[in-house]
């Protein structure tokens, strides 16, 4: 079988790939992206089907992390919570960690990274000793 014939079909193996990993068990990946607005950064992901109340973001050290959480078990008593996590990303010097929020919208998760004062031109002049 020569690819030079048979584009379509390869194409088309290659789109499904993702569905059928996800209908044999696996997961598909959330599509993310983080953009600079004026005053913020924003991420973005999307989480279909994944219920709000498992989602998590948390601020560690110098990074944010996405993730939420898969049951695993049959019963209460053995049932294991395991973290699957989304994104890390790290944070800059110019988020103001205090003021991060984050809302779901639309099987869309919003991550709003908004910038501290230091992002808006801050200048101090140091003075050189000998």
């Amino acid at each position: 079988m020569k690819y030079d014939k048979d584009k379509s079909w390869i194409r088309g193996v290659l789109r499904s790939a993702d569905i059928m990993n996800t209908m044999n068990g696996g997961m598909s990946q959330p599509a993310i992206e983080m953009k600079k607005r004026d005053d913020h950064y924003l991420i973005t992901a999307s989480v279909p089907g994944v219920d709000h109340s498992v989602l998590k973001v948390e601020v560690v050290d110098q990074h944010v992390i996405l993730f939420h959480t898969l049951q695993m078990g049959a019963g209460d008593d053995q049932t294991l919570n395991i973290p699957r996590v989304l994104a890390s990303y790290p944070i800059s010097g110019d988020v103001d960690y205090e003021k991060i929020t984050a809302h779901l919208q639309d099987e869309h998760l919003n991550v709003k990274l908004p910038f501290n004062g230091l992002s808006s031109g801050y200048y101090r002049s140091v003075r050189v000793s000998k």
